[in-house]
């Protein structure tokens, strides 16, 4: 066999060969606690759809974990904003037998329960997860095993308006206490790029004076100014923690709508969120789109990369519940 015929032997198979499989890319999606506020990750999801950015990992912190556990479990934009509707604080209020919160669990596990069924998070189309705040071991607990509506449940009980959820050995509360937006979350379960969504207001205007337009009854049920005050006191420390997180664990896309004249107890409205959102999201539909072109792997040459910001060498150490646990 001549050198000529070694040659194209060569190249015949080097072209015969099987092409290496394309990198597999994750776009992550993080969501901020806010409670009523949280209307707003429905109008930032309304426009992703309509950009079809695809959403890999979703994963979140209170009315943020609610959003997206609704989300990955198939339900569709309309549907969660109905769900904030029925979560408003008049259809959910009942006395807490245990003492520890002014709302009692029972509405808001049974209004989950119509919803979500036994649903398990294996059972989620899209990989999530929630995160939560240990009261016995002051550690950030990520939930993304077993059972989602307890998981929810916890998630989603603000000190002293809803009491803690026993879980296993544990007693959770709002995951918000230690990260009220785990974008970190989203890049240990896998995502390489991430969009955040945050909701803080810690600058808004705050008054022991209710508003006209305040929700009636939360009014009426929260009128001791007590409870404005500890509210008010724990979102500025939220929004301090917030601030040093993202210094920590940037996401690649910052998402803000200006939620400041929503109040976060008031879930009757979502629309007025719905809408806040989605503006803030067209805002940003120049950088969505250059992130659906990196996911889907599209990009020209001659397009610019989305900024890349520098990753920490190591991840927070928190404790991730990786089995199913009875609460």
């Amino acid at each position: 066999m001549n050198n000529k015929t070694t040659w194209l032997n060569r190249i015949r198979a080097r072209l015969q060969r099987p092409a290496a499989p394309p990198e597999e890319r994750r776009l992550g999606l993080a969501l901020s606690g806010g409670g009523g506020k949280g209307a707003a990750h429905i109008g930032v999801l309304q426009v992703m759809q309509e950009l079809e950015i695809p959403i890999d990992v979703i994963v979140g912190t209170s009315a943020g974990g609610a959003v997206a556990v609704l989300y990955a479990a198939g339900f569709d934009l309309a549907a969660i904003q109905e769900v904030f509707r029925q979560s408003a604080l008049r259809r959910i209020a009942t006395p807490d037998p245990t003492g520890t919160g002014i709302i009692g669990q029972r509405r808001r596990e049974e209004l989950l329960r119509r919803l979500l069924g036994d649903r398990t998070f294996a059972d989620l189309r899209i990989p999530c997860a929630v995160v939560a705040t240990d009261l016995v071991s002051g550690e950030l607990v990520v939930l993304r095993e077993g059972p989602v509506v307890p998981a929810l449940l916890a998630t989603t009980a603000l000190p002293a308006l809803f009491p803690p959820v026993p879980y296993g050995d544990m007693l959770l509360a709002d995951g918000g206490i230690l990260n009220n937006l785990p974008v970190d979350v989203a890049y240990e379960m896998g995502a390489q790029r991430v969009i955040a969504v945050d909701l803080r207001d810690a600058n808004a205007d705050f008054s022991l004076q209710p508003e006209e337009n305040d929700n009636l009854f939360a009014r009426l049920m929260f009128a001791p100014k007590q409870f404005a005050v500890a509210q008010r006191a724990l979102s500025l420390l939220m929004a301090e923690a917030t601030e040093l997180r993202l210094q920590q664990y940037p996401p690649d896309l910052l998402i803000q709508p200006d939620v400041s004249g929503i109040a976060t107890l008031d879930l009757t409205t979502p629309e007025k969120g719905f809408a806040i959102g989605a503006a803030a999201a067209r805002e940003l539909a120049g950088e969505l789109i250059d992130l659906r072109l990196w996911r889907k792997g599209t990009q020209l040459a001659a397009q610019p990369q989305p900024a890349r910001p520098p990753r920490p060498p190591a991840l927070p150490a928190y404790r991730r519940v990786t089995t199913p646990v009875t609460p």
